[in-house]
């Protein structure tokens, strides 16, 4: 082979080898667009319904369970996603509306995985809102985490988050003409007493349920209660629940909590059918939560289920529940132009105080040094941060409602 034949051989294979490079680095490109694409966070997988809102109270109509039933129930621990957290993630932040942005502004609890329909808060101001006025409305709270010796007797703590939130939504309510009461445990129930007088309203609205875990027993409580009261609505907020699992109460960490809690979860139980239930969470351990239960992780043990076995027609979640609570009866005062109703920041402050002082502990911390992820601070305020936090919180809820109603967005 002379010169000119070898070099010429050697230009064509040149030109193959970059033909090739170049083919192939098209067929790359495509698949990596490829890719791409089934990773578009524009793609909503967490829920189709979170598309298109439709405020109307949930229909699904699940069963609840005793305590004993529920022990024989098979539900899947985790759903599955088939694409990332992130775009998932993504996904659903794209159609929260701006009362979900607050509602979620915190989300270092893994809110988000189990993270209720958008619009959850507004729906259930509507659904309140159709109540004729004067109907009766019974809200129901109560979460104790802990425990101290009194008088050399054991007795359980009530936590920070739940009676405040409770006492705000239900004043606001009973502003807007509907009859409010409330339902907890007796440990509880001492916490929403001191709420109560710190702005000067009658405690005689305050009922304690209570029952030992007996099946019998706390029917006919709940009953008892629910005859007595004649809602038409229930409202809860941070209520300690039974598991699916296994009908215990547990805390975030797995711990069983029953001796803590008694079943005013029944409240709910035996209401349902009768009237609308209303929840508010931010574990997914909250009475009204099971209609989550697939998404609700498991305990901080990584092992325990812990996730509510307990319905509600209208699940809302939320960063602290006290802020859920709140945001349901200020979204009712702002569609029906009373924004001078809607709860104030000196107001959350005042019934965190008042909780503190009566004896009711911030939850993540439970006042105790010990108990923070360094072992140096003890926060004095709400689910690790103090009140002035939650205060900014209301206030922001607040001017987002005011923009919305000028904006046609209630």
């Amino acid at each position: 082979m002379n010169m000119d034949s070898h070099n010429a051989c050697l230009l064509m294979l040149i030109s193959w080898i970059v033909l090739s490079l170049m083919v192939r680095q098209e067929v790359m490109a495509a698949a990596i667009n490829d890719l791409w694409r089934c990773y578009d966070p524009t793609k909503t997988i967490i829920d189709c319904t979170y598309q298109n809102i439709d405020f109307k109270v949930d229909k699904t109509t699940n069963d609840q369970f005793s305590p004993t039933q529920l022990m024989h129930v098979k539900v899947s621990e985790v759903a599955k996603s088939r694409t990332s957290y992130m775009t998932s993630l993504t996904s659903q932040t794209k159609s929260f509306t701006p009362v979900d942005h607050i509602l979620a502004s915190y989300a270092m609890r893994n809110l988000l995985k189990f993270y209720a329909s958008p619009g959850s808060a507004e729906t259930a101001a509507r659904a309140l809102l159709k109540l004729e006025k004067n109907s009766s409305i019974t809200i129901v709270t109560g979460f104790c985490v802990t425990e101290r010796l009194v008088d050399g007797k054991k007795v359980p703590v009530a936590e920070t988050d739940g009676p405040p939130g409770a006492v705000l939504a239900g004043e606001t309510l009973r502003k807007l003409s509907y009859h409010v009461s409330y339902v907890a445990d007796p440990v509880t129930c001492h916490i929403l007493r001191a709420c109560l007088k710190s702005i000067k309203v009658d405690d005689n609205y305050v009922h304690e349920f209570y029952s030992r875990h007996d099946e019998k027993e706390q029917v006919a409580e709940a009953h008892r209660l629910i005859n007595q009261l004649k809602p038409k609505a229930m409202l809860a907020g941070e209520l300690s629940s039974r598991s699916w699992n296994d009908g215990i109460r547990r805390n975030m960490n797995g711990k069983n909590i029953n001796d803590w809690n008694p079943p005013v979860d029944e409240m709910l139980v035996q209401f349902k059918g009768r009237g609308i239930i209303i929840a508010v969470g931010d574990g997914g351990n909250e009475a009204g939560m099971a209609n989550l239960k697939d998404n609700i992780p498991l305990a901080s043990d990584g092992k325990t289920i812990m996730a509510s076995g307990v319905y509600s027609d209208i699940p809302i979640t939320s960063w602290n529940s006290n802020l859920g609570l709140q945001a349901i009866a200020s979204v009712a005062a702002a569609v029906e132009g009373r924004f001078e109703w809607i709860p104030t920041p000196n107001q959350v402050i005042q019934l965190i105080e008042a909780a503190l002082d009566a004896g009711a502990v911030e939850g993540v911390t439970q006042g105790k040094p010990e108990n923070s992820l360094n072992g140096t601070y003890a926060t004095r305020g709400v689910d690790g941060f103090a009140p002035y936090v939650h205060a900014a919180d209301q206030d922001k809820i607040k001017s987002t409602l005011i923009q919305m109603k000028i904006k046609g967005l209630l």
